[in-house]
């Protein structure tokens, strides 16, 4: 299994697999303390040792085996009105976002997800509010920002969870509906991705191996999440998001800098 850099010592592999290992858990645990975040919290750690191109179909697969786990439940509780059309703009959009990390280097990559990550925080700290009912074409626009970065960076939650967070829903709604949102998109994404040669056997086998981590993590979160406010929640949140963007993002400015 390729690690970033080509690394090939034992000692590098080991380190390798314990930043993966322990990346997984820590997202599955954000995932089941907020009720999202598992690409948000996975793909910066990820990053700092596996080529994101392989990163983004792991998160894929990582979402599709959770997602199933997940969604007898989830199904329930989930907002059915604004879900359709926000999985059609995604599915639309999703290859645009898929193109586009095909065409980029590792560094750049790790630069453009460190931003959308740090965008997507912004946007949450903000606390816009939209109707109760939004317009279509918001509900549709939503869904196709969500799209892109479901194709280049497996994060299309962000701008899910802000809509939601818009419309003042409460934790256990957005929890359900971002679930079930998360299957769909990765349904979206594992089909392209399977045709364009970035989701293979390798990248299932990492998502199979690191499905314990993820389960571990998640299982202690929601233990949490059931303990504390929903501001808690939030706050934790945005405290971690920033922290893990802002250093995804210094790293890859600090390689690009260097090349120059």
């Amino acid at each position: 299994m390729a690690v970033a850099g080509g690394w090939g010592t034992n000692w590098s592999m080991s380190a390798a697999l314990i930043t993966i290992m322990a990346g997984i858990f820590a997202a599955g645990f954000l995932r089941g303390f907020t009720g999202f975040g598992l690409a948000l919290a996975a793909v910066p750690i990820l990053a700092l040792v596996l080529p994101p191109q392989l990163v983004v179909p792991i998160i894929v697969t990582l979402q599709l085996l959770s997602g199933a786990i997940d969604i007898p439940l989830a199904w329930r509780a989930a907002d059915w009105r604004s879900l359709p059309w926000l999985a059609a703009g995604m599915v639309i959009c999703t290859p645009l976002g898929l193109l586009a990390l095909s065409f980029m280097s590792a560094d750049v990559a790790r630069l453009v997800l460190g931003g959308l990550i740090l965008g997507s925080v912004a946007m949450l700290a903000r606390g816009a509010r939209l109707p109760a009912h939004p317009r279509l074409w918001i509900t549709l626009l939503v869904g196709a920002i969500s799209g892109v970065m479901n194709g280049l960076a497996a994060m299309a939650g962000p701008p899910a969870v802000v809509y939601f967070l818009a419309q003042a829903r409460t934790p256990q709604v957005i929890r359900a509906t971002t679930i079930s949102y998360f299957v769909l998109t990765a349904i979206a994404a594992i089909i392209p991705m399977a045709w364009r040669g970035l989701a293979t056997w390798e990248t299932t086998i990492w998502g199979l191996v690191s499905l314990p981590a993820l389960l571990a993590g998640q299982w202690l979160g929601t233990m949490g999440f059931r303990r504390v406010s929903p501001t808690t929640q939030w706050r934790v949140a945005l405290l971690t998001l920033t922290a893990l963007a802002t250093l995804l993002s210094s790293r890859a400015l600090l390689a690009l800098l260097q090349g120059t």
